[in-house]
């Protein structure tokens, strides 16, 4: 697939396509994004060249950006013959053909993490993420100078760092480098991740998940200030060329802890109204091992076709083999010395006894390939079925 965005206006999706009626709730006007330069500015965040003929190129200091293009943008072929060629293929083969994959996904714990998502669920239509990151208004390039520029993208090159190295984000380094960052939150390394795999971004709202459940559009700054009870988020609508129609990716910054849960229960009335298809799982820090994470288990359980995770998600024991079927992949030993005491005896007896599949790839703390785990478990019956159940 061509990275150049040359498609891009003779493939543009007429507005009206993309409208939606969701009200205004910041008391001041949203902003209105140009999309061409939102498409551009991804591309500029993730090291790629921008037409000659680009406004944004024209307005941006060309030798503030060679050492990021040169870095980040030249890492990504490198990236993608070590670790994403393997998870694309692994997709296409494991989780679903085109056509027949899951389009409606949900990546708890995900953080800013929509490079494995995009790897996993190639066909996904709508996805919804979350973490406890922030969410950061739309990049601003034109304007800075030189020198801001290129602390601006050393700062996402940092923040991208352990991602492209280990497959996952450190949350807590993530938490302090997204909110002092002079391009802050989550929505920058959406935009970078959603132009590395070659898509075009349509539009971005900043919206508000109120109490009664309802979307609201804000201004950036309301986002950021949310009042307690209230879910703030981003979504981006974009789409590959040659697409009749846009995709949609959310991204809500919310705390989903039992108590975080029961503050915004709004957040698990809007994942059921989505109804996914699939819920993927990944560098979760063991979360749902706890017993104070038993609603978002459940609704995981509850609400997903598929989950595809890898041990640091829910317990292997809670997918108890009447209502789901499992496929193993890679190598299970003892989690990494940080979560030592989330050993789980179920999965390693039946990583023991079951039929193992290859994994190409690492993924996860132990990202080493040869060292890694993924489970995927696919539910065999639906209907009036428990969803929490019982470990067994």
């Amino acid at each position: 697939m061509s990275r150049c965005h040359g498609w891009f206006l003779a493939a543009l999706l007429p507005l009206s396509a993309m409208a939606e009626d969701w009200p205004d709730c910041s008391g001041e006007a949203a902003p209105v994004y140009d999309q061409s330069r939102l498409t551009d500015t991804a591309r500029l965040l993730a090291g790629f060249e921008l037409q000659a003929g680009s406004e944004l190129a024209a307005e941006i200091p060309a030798a503030a950006l060679a050492r990021h293009r040169d870095t980040l943008g030249a890492g990504w072929e490198e990236l993608r013959k070590r670790q994403l060629d393997a998870v694309a293929a692994f997709a296409r083969a494991e989780l679903g053909a085109a056509g027949s994959a899951p389009t409606r996904i949900w990546y708890p714990f995900s953080g800013p993490d929509a490079l494995y998502l995009l790897r996993f669920f190639p066909d996904a239509r709508e996805a919804v993420m979350t973490g406890l990151e922030p969410v950061g208004p739309v990049p601003v390039l034109a304007g800075l100078s030189s020198e801001e520029l290129v602390g601006s993208l050393a700062e996402i090159r940092k923040s991208l760092h352990a991602v492209l190295s280990f497959s996952f984000f450190r949350t807590n380094d993530l938490q302090v480098d997204l909110k002092k960052a002079r391009l802050p939150g989550v929505t920058p390394l959406l935009f970078v991740f959603l132009a590395e795999a070659g898509h075009a971004i349509v539009d971005v709202h900043h919206v508000l998940l109120d109490g009664g459940g309802e979307i609201c559009v804000a201004t950036p700054e309301a986002v950021a200030a949310a009042p307690r009870g209230i879910v703030p988020g981003v979504v981006i609508d974009y789409f590959l060329p040659g697409e009749a129609d846009f995709r949609r990716l959310w991204y809500f910054a919310a705390d989903l802890s039992d108590n975080g849960l029961k503050r915004t229960p709004q957040y698990l009335e809007f994942i059921k109204a989505r109804e996914p298809e699939a819920s993927f799982i990944k560098s979760a820090s063991y979360l749902m091992h706890k017993p104070y994470f038993s609603m978002v288990r459940a609704a995981i359980l509850a609400e997903s076709e598929l989950v595809v995770q890898e041990d640091s998600g829910i317990p292997h024991a809670w997918f108890q083999p009447r209502l789901w079927a499992a496929t193993l992949y890679g190598r299970y030993g003892s989690p990494i010395a940080l979560f030592a005491n989330w050993q789980q005896a179920a999965l390693k007896r039946d990583y023991g006894r079951m039929q193992v599949r290859d994994l190409p790839f690492g993924i996860g703390y132990r990202h080493r390939r040869n060292d890694s785990n993924l489970q995927v478990y696919r539910r065999r019956i639906t209907g009036d079925v428990p969803a929490e159940g019982s470990p067994r």
